[in-house]
């Protein structure tokens, strides 16, 4: 690790420190460089500050990538101030409905959706969590018809197998 105050070429007025790390927590020997506007900040307080964001940036990135939030159309300035806002609330919601569902106190324990490329996932990830929403939705509405209209329970469980892989 190497650190370094250096200036900005569109700032040059402004100081800000760099950090050079030529490992990641992961392991991979590949060189990345972080920067911090506060110039007199140590290496180690520049990577915490780094680490400290990631929650945050998935979160948004998650938002964005399964929400709808990251091209939203919106026209007029109270739509455009209230898409934000409704995607993060959703975003806590589908959480917030996960971790009571599968959390680890509870009776039922998530599964991971059988990939072949993807055998030790063990984890679930956002797409995950909207995924077994989506798929609890579909069951839950079969569920409320009369056992007349539900005459095989194999259609069910075909239906729900390809509502997962589509998911």
């Amino acid at each position: 690790m190497v650190e370094q105050q250096a200036r900005l070429y569109h700032v040059p007025q402004r100081e800000v420190k760099v950090v050079a790390a030529a490992e990641s927590l992961r392991g991979s020997k590949c060189l990345r460089a972080y920067y911090s506007t506060v110039a007199d900040a140590s290496a180690p307080a520049v990577l915490d500050a780094y680490a400290m964001r990631f929650s945050i940036e998935q979160t948004i990135q998650d938002a964005k990538g399964h929400l709808g939030f990251e091209q939203p159309q919106n026209w007029t300035p109270n739509a455009v101030r209230r898409t934000a806002p409704l995607a993060m609330l959703l975003y806590s919601l589908i959480i917030w409905w996960f971790s009571r569902q599968y959390g680890d106190r509870q009776r039922r324990h998530w599964q991971p959706p059988l990939r072949p490329w993807y055998r030790s996932k063990r984890t679930p990830s956002f797409a995950d969590m909207l995924a077994t929403l989506r798929c609890q939705s579909v069951q839950q509405a079969f569920s409320a018809m009369a056992p007349h209209e539900l005459r095989q329970k194999k259609v069910m469980k075909t239906l729900l197998h390809v509502l997962q892989q589509a998911a």
